[in-house]
């Protein structure tokens, strides 16, 4: 049965990611990842997209993009994937599909957001073991924000930071942060107590205040945690039934 096309909707920056089917390593050497990123270059100067980040690992690759027109992103990605699985169905004599799914799209719609992404990705091999620093991983763009001595893209700098200078400083600032993208453990309690910082109330005003609850929801939504509504009610210290009549 073929698969249905989609249609990529959203901010200016998507953050895509693609995985092996049945989670294979679909990018099992230097040879397969650096052919990944050489087609990456290549459709994202067919349609103009601007790679604010990437980092391919041996079952999976994230990639942040840029791009006043969207559907130039969708595009772009379908002609990568495309083309690198027809060349991974010839190098290893099988047929049949690469990619789990056409990728996992999600826009993103703050800075903070962005900046958390940028160094969630960068961390991959280092979460894996598989450097010890973001930059030190070859197959990332780690480097061209955590390197002095790197390439710099002047365009990328201002569209991240909005300006040119501390780039540097202010990337090593960057705490790391699960996402959940990939099944970390997630810390709801931590995640509570984040937001309550922000906002400068205390739990009981967020717990009588309909607005604060709605407002959480949208920063787990945002932030891109699952999470149950019992799982909510209970962080909060509410029944559900209170939770449910919060957000009526």
């Amino acid at each position: 049965m073929p698969r249905k096309s989609r249609k990529l909707i959203g901010s200016a920056f998507i953050h895509n990611m693609v995985q092996g089917i049945n989670r294979e390593n679909i990018f099992q050497n230097k040879i397969e990842k650096n052919k990944y990123i050489k087609l990456i270059n290549k459709y994202s100067e067919k349609y103009n997209v601007l790679i604010v980040a990437y980092c391919i690992m041996d079952n999976h690759a994230h990639l942040i993009t840029y791009s006043e027109n969207i559907h130039n992103i969708s595009l772009c990605m379908k002609e990568i994937n495309t083309e690198y699985a027809i060349y991974y169905n010839k190098i290893k004599d099988r047929v049949g599909y690469v990619f789990r799914n056409r990728f996992n799209s999600k826009p993103i719609y703050s800075q903070e957001y962005l900046l958390k992404c940028i160094k969630y990705i960068h961390m991959n091999p280092v979460k894996a073991g598989i450097s010890k620093k973001e930059e030190d991983y070859e197959f990332s763009s780690a480097r061209k924000y955590l390197n002095e001595n790197e390439i710099i893209n002047s365009e990328l700098f201002k569209i991240v930071f909005n300006q040119e200078k501390e780039n540097l400083k202010i990337m090593n600032s960057i705490s790391y942060t699960p996402l959940n993208l990939e099944k970390e453990k997630i810390n709801l309690d931590e995640i509570l107590n984040e937001f309550l910082d922000k906002r400068n109330i205390t739990l009981f005003q967020m717990q009588e205040n309909g607005i604060f609850i709605k407002q959480f929801i949208s920063y787990l939504i945002s932030n891109e945690y699952e999470f149950k509504k019992q799982e909510i009610a209970k962080v909060l210290k509410i029944s559900r039934s209170k939770l449910y009549r919060k957000l009526s």
